[in-house]
């Protein structure tokens, strides 16, 4: 078993009463569903729904769950008072909804970077926008927090081509792994440099499971976790 840190632990207690909170509204419907794979199968396959999934681990998941995870993180940085928060909106215009409480969390800690495609937002100086438009860079939504005493990321991508929010699709994971976080955190940023290189060996070393979106949808459709992920 690996050593939890006291870092992680910080984290961990910190994000587990935020998460409620959050999740509340979502009234304990499955929000996630845990994928499950071997090293000799080349895509993972769906397995056990759950409403708030364990850290660390692969699942698919739903719009409402990814809002609720990045805004925990968010919670996290707020109440921290350091370090950096950087989160990848895909398109700015994402960013709009959030703007008023992204402005509070960059008075509160050192640096609030955002990453998408599109027009800056106006009105937040305090706000490092770096402009992402690479097709591979813009399928991922990211929230992740560095600082001396606690670290959480977010990571994931789009599976399916929706263009409305609630209608998206995501794998991916959370993680309080102080070393995880950080190694994220540095190729994150090399991303800047905008070679094309830099973007494909961001996706090898954080390589997300590969899923078959129509088998998503067909299990979706006789799931009870369906509502979570369509807004129709």
């Amino acid at each position: 078993m690996i050593a939890v840190t006291p870092c992680e632990r910080r984290a961990l207690k910190k994000f587990r009463r935020y998460i409620k909170e959050h999740a509340k509204p979502l009234k304990g419907l499955p929000l996630a569903v845990r994928l499950c794979g071997s090293s000799k199968q080349k895509k993972s396959t769906l397995g056990e729904e759950v409403s708030i999934p364990e850290s660390d681990v692969h699942h698919l998941l739903s719009a409402p769950l990814i809002l609720a995870l990045s805004h925990t993180i968010e919670d996290i940085a707020m109440e921290t008072g350091e370090g950096e928060l950087i989160a990848s909106f895909q398109n700015l215009d994402n960013f709009e909804v959030h703007k008023k409480r992204y402005c509070a969390i960059s008075k509160s800690i050192d640096t609030v970077r955002v990453w998408g495609d599109g027009a800056k937002p106006k009105g937040c100086k305090e706000i490092d926008f770096v402009t992402a438009c690479h097709p591979k860079i813009a399928r991922y939504w990211m929230v992740l927090f560095d600082s001396p005493h606690c670290r959480a990321v977010l990571m994931c991508k789009q599976i399916n081509r929706a263009a409305e929010f609630e209608n998206k699709k995501f794998v991916g994971f959370y993680s309080f792994n102080p070393y995880l976080v950080q190694s994220i955190r540095w190729r994150f940023n090399l991303l800047t440099s905008g070679l094309c290189k830099m973007v494909n060996h961001w996706e090898k070393s954080f390589p997300l499971p590969d899923i078959n979106v129509r088998e998503v949808d067909a299990y979706l459709r006789k799931s009870p976790a369906h509502s979570a992920f369509s807004s129709h």
